[in-house]
């Protein structure tokens, strides 16, 4: 979650960034979240309680339609936009391949920001509640979603112990955090499974940064893990067969 969201789709030109930042501009021009009607209604509905922007809202909303059998994980939740999207992404699936929905916060801001984070300190984006997702999601018209409250994994992480994850969204902005966070849910990935890191390419996240380049092209489960940076700010990783592993 980046403090950028709100205006990464309208590019401030005018700050400074250090080397190896600014400005990201694309030049494809097929933008099919304008004429997909199902999501453009989800995006209206949540588009004020995330700072996720509406391409990377979009990139979950793809990837929850299409993830193979297993449960889904949100690890940082704040208001519940970013999970409602993939709530009402996986309630569209006409196979019912996924399971259940469950969406981790505090609720009280961000924990664990260390010596590798540049801008977090701790306790920022505690202006959420749990009570403030369920009215989300019930405006939404979703059901059956399940929020884990606590830091996740240490104190909510042994509720969902045994499952077997296809999707987990880790948006928790600090090194220590996300490194928590995949090192918990890599195991429990099924196959085809995709973690999505939310702050990979933003500035301020650097920790996240770090951490997901050290954990690029090194070996985990008999397999390299493959790390797919999105000009979006995302970075995507795939949990691969056992067919393909080393």
């Amino acid at each position: 979650m980046s403090d950028q969201a709100k205006t990464n789709t309208t590019q401030n030109r005018r700050r400074d960034y250090p080397a190896g930042y600014g400005v990201v501009e694309p030049v494809a021009n097929y933008r099919p979240w304008d004429t997909d009607a199902a999501f453009s209604e989800v995006y209206d509905l949540v588009r004020e309680h995330t700072m996720v922007d509406v391409y990377r809202l979009w990139t979950l909303w793809t990837l929850a339609g299409q993830v193979p059998m297993g449960d889904l994980l949100e690890i940082g939740s704040w208001r519940g936009g970013s999970g409602t999207t993939i709530a009402r992404a996986i309630g569209r699936r006409a196979d019912g391949a996924p399971g259940q929905l469950y969406l981790a916060d505090t609720f009280a801001g961000v924990v664990k920001a260390g010596e590798r984070d540049t801008y977090y300190t701790g306790g920022e984006h505690a202006n959420t509640s749990p009570e403030i997702v369920r009215e989300l999601l019930r405006n939404a018209g979703v059901e059956g979603v399940e929020l884990l409250v606590g830091i996740f994994p240490d104190d909510s992480g042994h509720a969902i112990d045994q499952k077997r994850l296809s999707l987990c969204h880790i948006d928790v902005d600090v090194y220590q955090s996300a490194r928590d966070c995949f090192e918990w849910a890599w195991p429990r990935m099924v196959s085809g499974g995709v973690v999505v890191f939310d702050d990979y390419g933003f500035y301020g996240c650097e920790g996240v940064t770090t951490y997901v380049e050290e954990i690029a092209g090194t070996i985990a489960d008999g397999a390299p893990i493959v790390v797919v940076p999105s000009l979006s700010g995302q970075a995507i990783v795939t949990k691969p067969s056992l067919d393909s592993r080393i």
